[in-house]
């Protein structure tokens, strides 16, 4: 028989070890139930996700994200206001004076303009082509008239009330192609050069302008030529990819541009055309996983010939603004899976701390101000 010491120390020893399997037992029940309140935890967030994307029109951001966007807006726009006049005077060419006018009315409907509608309306008609009632790159006879610079011209002017001339329409109507589509230079042959920027900012100007044109019959032309140019566009797009090429008719032309796609899919939503919801599904599977830098552009430099003449295409297809803008308007076609990705392509790209907050108003590439200003106003 064991002797009356060695018994109790097994006793001891038998208690311990049942206290530590207890101990071990509610160690591992712990780690459990932590384990389960975690899962438990992330499941609910990723729900609360798609939740919020099932039922909701517009990306579901952050709400100081969102304070931080209408903060930034507004700082870019007084960085726009102060830069576009001088002396009370509108300044500067006409593209980017458009644009800069554009987006102050994107960001705030009720702006009025500094001199008004009357003195916005003398600054583009003195500055306007002699030859045409159109613009061109710079107001001189060395450059042919130009269709992105006169339509975002018409877009602004509709933005602030101010009906095209019925030469203005004319023109624009004038020439576009047989199959819909717009050259960038007037004199170009409009199915070789059939620009997919100029399409767009065409039907954008027409759209707009649409409501002031009093001539019903010509209001009717104006809707043709702008359901023909977004049929024009959606059969250019790249096959299942919601992507456009700058000249896709031309064998060297069929480079794809991010921003440039952006643009075409924005004017396709602007302009009211029919059947986008493929293409806009397709927009968000293609979203590029990281957010294009905010000075990230392009320019094809493609050569647009008219009559005997070659002019490179120098516009350029900022990337950042335009992906923002159109992913904000593809979202309500989205499927589930793409507007939880949307969203979370957009809190990237525009939560605090972003490098599109770094951008001050200031800087030499006023275009560039002036499109941020419409993608951030876009998303609020």
């Amino acid at each position: 028989m064991p002797k009356a010491g060695t018994v109790t120390k097994m006793k001891k020893l038998r208690s311990r070890a049942a206290r530590w399997v207890q101990a071990s037992r509610m160690r591992k029940g712990g780690a459990a139930a932590l384990t389960a309140i975690l899962v438990v935890a992330m499941a609910f967030a990723f729900l609360h996700e798609y939740w919020r994307a099932a039922f909701s029109s517009q990306p579901p951001l952050a709400e100081g994200t969102r304070r931080a966007v209408r903060a930034k807006a507004d700082q870019l726009a007084m960085a726009i206001e102060t830069r576009l006049t001088v002396k009370g005077r509108l300044e500067g060419d006409a593209w980017t004076s458009a644009q800069m006018l554009v987006a102050l009315k994107e960001n705030k409907g009720g702006y009025a303009g500094r001199g008004g509608a009357k003195s916005i309306e003398r600054y583009f008609r003195a500055i306007a082509g002699p030859e045409c009632a159109c613009w061109r790159r710079q107001p001189t006879g060395n450059f042919p008239s130009h269709l992105g610079v006169t339509s975002w011209t018409l877009w602004a002017l509709a933005c602030y009330g101010i009906a095209a001339h019925r030469t203005e329409i004319e023109f624009l109507l004038s020439v576009q192609g047989s199959e819909g589509g717009w050259p960038m230079f007037a004199g170009a042959d409009a199915k070789r050069f059939a620009s997919s920027y100029a399409t767009a900012a065409a039907i954008l100007a027409l759209h707009e302008q649409s409501a002031r044109e009093k001539d019903p019959l010509r209001r009717e032309r104006i809707a043709g030529a702008v359901s023909r140019g977004a049929d024009w566009l959606k059969s250019h797009a790249l096959a299942g990819r919601a992507r456009w090429a700058d000249y896709p008719d031309l064998p060297e032309g069929r480079r794809e541009y991010l921003g440039l796609s952006g643009f075409v899919l924005f004017a396709l939503h602007r302009a009211g055309a029919s059947g986008l919801a493929a293409l806009d599904r397709e927009w968000m599977s293609e979203l590029p996983e990281e957010t294009p830098a905010l000075l990230a552009d392009d320019a094809s430099g493609s050569k647009v010939w008219v009559g005997k003449r070659a002019y490179p295409d120098d516009t350029l297809y900022r990337a950042l603004p335009w992906a923002i803008v159109a992913t904000v308007h593809a979202y309500p076609n989205a499927s589930l899976s793409g507007k939880v990705r949307a969203a979370r392509w957009l809190e990237r790209a525009l939560a605090p701390g972003a490098p599109v907050y770094a951008l001050a108003g200031n800087e030499r590439d006023a275009a560039l101000v002036a499109e941020t200003l419409i993608a951030l106003r876009s998303e609020t």
